[in-house]
């Protein structure tokens, strides 16, 4: 019993159709996908399309259509050209095949690279989310502690009533008002007052205060006095005046 050439031995289900058996035998015999050897590459494919025939095993039809478009092909490339068709540029019969190769190629690289995230993902696990509902309650705040939007508010006013008392000519100059130096006249302000409270709207350092800058300055000069616990802010109700209260040192 003859035995058929190791080089055509293949089973084309593990193609995923002609195209792919193509970029198999391109790749195989080393040639370059835009200037196919057609007369080489059709030979090798009817070879393979001959041998699956002679194991008796079904051909799908697609592998056929193909084969026909590859004769079709070889033969155009055959033909002799009048000296008039010599002369002019004329299109490639295997323009065509090419932009299907490489457009299935494309796919199939894209299809690899889904498969290794798939393949990814797939040593990940998720759970549904969590009811969270019972930590989601607000916890109210003791007395009439402030927030920094009640401290914002509060120096909104202060921008308020500063833009009306401003006179309609004045003169730009640069300012050198900065965080500490409001903080140092916030703590000179105690100082001055002999006392541990002062209110907010009365204080005595905001009377120095002529500019959006200075406010701002001041601002962020309470805020940082909070945090480094110098100060706490207490109000009696919402229409009240906010109180700055000195922290003694053993608070």
């Amino acid at each position: 019993m003859n035995e058929q050439p190791s080089e055509l031995t293949l089973d084309l289900a593990a193609f995923e159709g002609p195209l792919d058996l193509l970029l198999h035998l391109i790749k195989d015999l080393k040639v370059d996908i835009f200037d196919i050897p057609i007369n080489l590459v059709t030979d090798q494919y009817l070879a393979y399309i001959h041998t699956y025939e002679a194991l008796s095993l079904d051909i799908a039809s697609e592998y056929l259509v193909m084969a026909a478009t590859l004769l079709e092909i070889k033969t155009q490339m055959m033909l002799p050209k009048t000296p008039k068709e010599a002369v002019e540029e004329e299109d490639d019969p295997r323009d065509s095949l090419v932009e299907q190769l490489l457009a299935f190629q494309q796919y199939q690289e894209v299809s690899h690279i889904l498969a290794d995230r798939q393949a990814e993902r797939s040593l990940e696990y998720t759970k549904q989310p969590s009811d969270l509902s019972a930590y989601q309650e607000k916890i109210p705040m003791k007395g009439r502690q402030l927030t920094p939007d009640d401290l914002y508010r509060a120096i909104q006013k202060m921008a308020f009533r500063l833009k009306n008392q401003q006179p309609i000519q004045t003169t730009i100059a640069g300012e050198s008002y900065s965080v500490g130096t409001a903080m140092a006249e916030i703590r000179q302000a105690f100082i001055e007052a002999d006392r541990d409270v002062l209110m907010f709207q009365e204080a005595v350092f905001l009377g120095k205060i002529q500019s959006r800058s200075q406010i701002v300055s001041m601002f962020l000069a309470i805020l940082e006095l909070v945090k480094s616990n110098e100060l706490y802010l207490y109000q009696e109700d919402l229409r009240a005046d906010i109180q700055l209260i000195r922290r003694e040192e053993s608070e």
